[in-house]
């Protein structure tokens, strides 16, 4: 394969070396083994982070990384069904605003790269989460209403 592995994403580094020989983004950024570790690490860092942090308090973690690997997945090409209740009619209680949205997005972004994944792919991950920005936070600022 043109990472130098097997294309289960043992080798730590996906799409860094040229165009992938794999049929989707998911396939391309390691398959289940490397977005699931991503998507954990991720969300531990959602949980710990002082910023968003308390948007999951009392949430239950795992539940929460069961979902969001497979909203990822589906959106990144693989033949998976997600399973969780629609997105953003879950999320509008929040009331989130931009900076909430953004800081995730950052964390995200942050763990991507940190596996190794090519600037390519991150942004064929990140591109579908950022497209959810206005409808996620209903144009809301960081500032005062």
């Amino acid at each position: 394969m043109g990472n130098g592995g097997d294309g289960n994403g043992e080798t730590g580094v996906h799409g860094a070396e040229g165009p992938p020989s794999f049929g989707t983004p998911f396939d391309a950024v390691g398959g289940e083994a490397v977005v699931r570790a991503i998507v954990d690490r991720f969300v531990d860092r959602c949980f710990e982070d002082r910023i968003i942090g308390f948007l999951f308090a009392g949430k239950d973690r795992e539940r929460l990384k069961t979902h969001e690997y497979t909203h990822t997945a589906v959106s990144l090409g693989a033949a998976v069904a997600y399973e969780g209740r629609p997105v953003v009619p879950l999320h509008r209680p929040m009331r989130l605003n931009a900076g909430h949205f953004r800081r995730r997005l950052a964390l995200l972004r942050q763990e991507i790269l940190r596996a190794g994944v090519s600037e390519d792919l991150a942004e064929a991950w990140l591109a579908p989460q950022r497209a959810l920005e206005a409808t996620m936070s209903e144009g809301r600022t960081c500032g005062p209403d």
